[in-house]
């Protein structure tokens, strides 16, 4: 499997004319340098997966980027069947495991994501990143085609997230996630999010509730909109007659449209960067250290001197 990330555009490209696609799929680009199709997917959708086999067979690609990062990249090697299983069985301990290495509150979010993706799973019987797993499985059977991770790292994204909150907005978020009460999802009703009118008033109800999501929104999707169309531009650098398939969730289709071709290594590094911890995060952390002090030394004391 050859993967890479941050894939670099080849002058000598062969023009190719424009050829059934699904509506959901569109041209980024269709000249003499490079064929590039966008697919706009939605994620535990199985129309979505063979939607990729469709433009594959159309296309045959020699290169396919799909809206990972190489700490998600064992979603291309998940066992469904495993996964499923998993999620009828995602209990604290494997809330724990999806923690460690983060700092409290984004190890915890990253945790709630996870969570999500299992509940999800086990709604609709259907594993997450499907479709990434066909561009996969389809990559392998196309002679010389690559595969490139688009994406920027999960923990960058949910730190960045996390650290653009203000103690307030945080507590807002974390009420919410912990609070609410999501609508039960079912297969038919899953195919509106390709419907950009129907994702648009869902956005707009959530940050009428929460309008601190309205932050968190701008670093999960706008952010990494330009980091995923400067990825999809480096990948139609470094392939030669570049026939480029990229993978995408919806949400993100409209963003790498407005953005590819104008994103610059400097325009994508400041995105890459941990902003300077604030100052609550720090003070929080102080307080809580502080308090386990007071309580251990509490215990001792209670304990020597009754």
């Amino acid at each position: 499997m050859e993967l890479k990330y941050d894939p670099i555009f080849s002058e000598s490209a062969s023009y190719s004319s424009s050829f059934p696609i699904p509506q959901s799929a569109s041209f980024l680009q269709n000249d003499p340098k490079a064929t590039v199709v966008l697919l706009g997917t939605v994620h535990f959708s199985k129309k979505s997966v063979e939607e990729v086999s469709e433009i594959v067979n159309v296309l045959k690609p020699n290169a396919i980027l799909v809206e990972l990062c190489r700490q998600r990249v064992s979603l291309l090697e998940l066992d469904d069947k495993k996964f499923l299983e998993d999620a009828k069985n995602f209990d604290s301990r494997k809330l724990k495991e999806a923690a460690k290495g983060q700092n409290f509150v984004s190890g915890m979010l990253h945790a709630m994501l996870l969570k999500t993706y299992a509940d999800i799973a086990k709604e609709l019987g259907v594993a997450p990143g499907g479709e990434f797993r066909r561009a996969y499985h389809e990559m392998k059977k196309i002679p010389g085609c690559k595969l490139f991770l688009g994406d920027r790292p999960i923990q960058i994204t949910i730190a960045r997230a996390f650290q653009s909150l203000s103690v307030y907005e945080l507590g807002q978020v974390l009420y919410h996630l912990t609070t609410a009460n999501p609508k039960p999802l079912d297969k038919q009703q899953l195919e509106r999010y390709k419907d950009k009118d129907f994702v648009q008033a869902q956005f707009e109800e959530i940050t009428r509730d929460v309008p601190a999501f309205k932050k968190i929104f701008h670093v999960f999707v706008d952010e990494r909109d330009k980091c995923l169309a400067y990825s999809i531009q480096e990948c139609v650098r470094t392939v030669q007659k570049p026939r480029v398939l990229a993978v995408v969730g919806m949400g993100h289709v409209d963003g790498i449209a407005k953005y590819y071709g104008k994103m610059s290594q400097e325009d994508i590094v400041p995105l890459l960067l941990l902003p300077q911890r604030p100052m609550y995060s720090i003070l929080l952390r102080k307080g809580l250290k502080l308090t386990f002090y007071f309580l251990i030394f509490s215990f001792f004391y209670r304990l020597i001197f009754g």
